[in-house]
């Protein structure tokens, strides 16, 4: 079978392989009980299936069987390693560290396979820089799949800007470039789709679990970095910025406060809009994916090609207009009261 047949057919055959995954899960899922159950702080009330991120690993297998080879073979390791680990946080608690050294050495791995050759700067000062990012993205990811659609309709939006780039891209000196098989993405376009049709409604049937966000995450930086070095342009670092805007301020702010912030809390913004503010889980889903969307939008349609001056001041404005946005609306959904213990001190939440 010719090159063009294989991928005409693979556009058929990868929605039936994850509709009949979809249905094994669900099934598998429920004989060995393989449930998220609320909590205290859980934005959800009725114990659901989770774990279903592994949709993940489950895509890479059915996307290398059909185009072997295409992708390099670090990032594949580095994928199933951080997978497989948070699928296993997803069943039993693994200690945070524990996480993070698997996360610092898929990352490296990661890193290796990075297209270096197109940036001016020495690999290993790069290769360090996308590790602590990396960090900072995995983690915002897994902070931010707190509600019902909030993470597939993220990453919906991210690899559908993704795909277009694909096609439509320049590097420095003008040659149009691609940074991955168009194949790969609609894996993931297909994958996300079917977890969203399940996720993305008042009563979710199934959650992601860490699995799907880390795994997510871990692939969104990687192609979204080869973007970033094959075309020079930094500004496409705004292509996950609502995620984390969102994460990354209210980490600082828990740590302002001498807080842990690996504790489960409520002190996202979009868990204040929940929880506060009484707003729907889809809704807010769907607002924070509309504001990505037009982020991405803004950076895909200026002429920012060979214009470093103009990519760093979009990249600055924009992010600066998004931590305006956050502190403004935070600052309305942020309560406080005082609590009298033994001495009176003021509790904010």
């Amino acid at each position: 079978m010719n090159k063009t047949a294989i991928e005409f057919y693979y556009y058929l055959i990868a929605p039936v392989c994850f509709i009949i995954f979809t249905l094994m899960y669900i099934k598998a899922a429920h004989f060995f009980k393989i449930y998220d159950h609320p909590v205290g702080r859980s934005s959800h009330l009725n114990r659901t299936i989770t774990g279903f991120g592994i949709f993940v690993l489950f895509g890479l297998l059915v996307y290398s069987i059909a185009f072997p080879y295409t992708i390099n073979g670090y990032f594949i390791i580095g994928l199933i390693l951080i997978g497989l680990v948070s699928y296993m946080d997803d069943l039993f608690f693994i200690k945070h560290f524990i996480r993070l050294i698997f996360q610092i050495f898929a990352l490296v791995l990661m890193a290796i396979e990075l297209p270096f050759s197109y940036m001016f700067i020495d690999k290993w000062p790069l290769i360090i820089a996308v590790v602590i990012l990396g960090i900072g993205v995995l983690n915002a990811f897994n902070f931010m799949d707190g509600i019902n659609g909030m993470l597939g309709l993220n990453s919906l939006v991210i690899i559908l800007s993704l795909l277009w780039l694909n096609s439509n891209s320049t590097d420095i000196q003008g040659n149009e470039v691609t940074f991955i098989k168009n194949e790969f993405l609609y894996t993931y376009i297909i994958g996300i789709s079917i977890f969203l049709g399940l996720n993305l409604r008042r009563k979710a049937i199934v959650f992601a679990g860490d699995t799907g966000s880390i795994a997510l995450a871990f692939i969104i930086l990687y192609l979204i970095m080869n973007l970033i070095f094959k075309t020079g342009n930094f500004a496409y670092l705004l292509l996950f910025s609502v995620f984390g805007i969102d994460a990354g301020l209210t980490v600082i702010f828990k740590l302002l406060l001498r807080e842990n912030i690996f504790v489960p809390h409520r002190d996202f913004l979009f868990k204040k809009l929940v929880h506060v503010g009484k707003y729907k889980h889809v809704n807010i889903a769907i607002i924070y994916a509309s504001l990505q969307a037009l982020v991405s939008i803004i950076v895909i349609a200026l002429p920012l090609h060979g214009r470093p001056s103009a990519q760093l001041s979009i990249l600055f404005i924009l992010t600066v207009a998004l931590c305006a946005v956050y502190i403004f609306i935070r600052n309305q959904y942020t309560k406080k009261r005082v609590i009298k213990i033994s001495e009176t001190t003021e509790e904010e939440f």
